[in-house]
């Protein structure tokens, strides 16, 4: 998943700049995962096709295919949250590196696409923030100064040229600013951002690591793992399962980044 969302990004950046298409698109699987003692593992999964290099046909920068394996993301998501017309979703991880901020980006792309939803993606990962790089932003004002300071979130949020969602960046590199505000005054954020957003996405820090993720979980209406396959744990990724349900949070799902099926595709496409 995470070399093919950063493939997307790439072929985005190419279209506007005329650079050269960069690596081939790799794998994703969605693991669907059961609140309760007897699904401590994963109990479904919808598992899709292999990504290939095409031309964009789902426009705002997407591949064809990578649009359609994030509507099978979707889909899975949907269903588990009954299609509410409102939600916050947080996308976070066990350990760093994982591909969760290329994820919640390529996302918030799927779901504004033609301007069917209005999407907000908030960065909430004081520690490594990123989203500002991806985009193209920089640092500036953003979370920690709604948190810190009550600034009105509209003069917070960045809409991007070329993009259907909307932006909030985490601010400053604190994240004790974000540790002492956050389940005093991120329910006022939802509030507000629900208002005028359909979706709000929340990248997030890894949920091992950083103490602000955890109680967030119950604030939000699903959390979704990323999991790098082959490089984190069983035991960590299960104790960040462990910890999002103990501060009463819903795992929605886990998306397992880069996983390789070794087997001739058209084998694969009739499983």
């Amino acid at each position: 998943m995470f070399d093919a969302l950063r493939r997307a990004e790439s072929e985005r950046k190419r279209k506007i700049a005329e650079l050269e298409p960069q690596a081939p698109l790799e794998r994703v699987e969605m693991r669907r995962v059961e609140s309760g003692p007897e699904a401590r593992a994963p109990r479904e999964e919808a598992r899709a096709v292999p990504l290939r290099e095409v031309e964009p046909e789902g426009g705002e920068g997407l591949p064809g295919d990578l649009v359609r394996e994030l509507g099978i993301l979707r889909n899975s998501l949907e269903a588990r949250l009954e299609q509410r017309t409102k939600r916050v979703l947080l996308f976070t991880s066990a350990m760093h590196d994982e591909g969760v901020t290329t994820l919640a980006v390529a996302y918030s792309r799927l779901l504004s696409l033609h301007g069917h939803e209005r999407v907000l993606l908030v960065e909430l990962n004081a520690r490594r923030p990123a989203l500002g790089d991806l985009l193209g932003l920089g640092a500036g004002e953003g979370l920690t100064h709604y948190f810190g300071e009550s600034r009105p979130l509209a003069g917070l949020v960045r809409r991007l040229p070329g993009e259907g969602f909307d932006v909030l960046r985490v601010g400053e590199a604190d994240p004790t600013k974000i540790q002492i505000y956050l389940e005093k005054v991120f329910p006022r954020l939802r509030e507000e951002a629900l208002k005028n957003y359909d979706t709000i996405i929340i990248d997030a820090p890894p949920v091992v690591l950083s103490p602000e993720t955890p109680p967030l979980a119950p604030l939000v209406d699903g959390v979704v793992l990323v999991v790098l396959c082959g490089k984190t744990k069983r035991e960590t990724v299960q104790r960040s399962i462990n910890l999002i349900e103990q501060f009463n949070g819903r795992v929605l799902g886990v998306v397992l980044n880069r996983k390789r099926y070794f087997i001739p595709d058209f084998i694969y496409r009739r499983l």
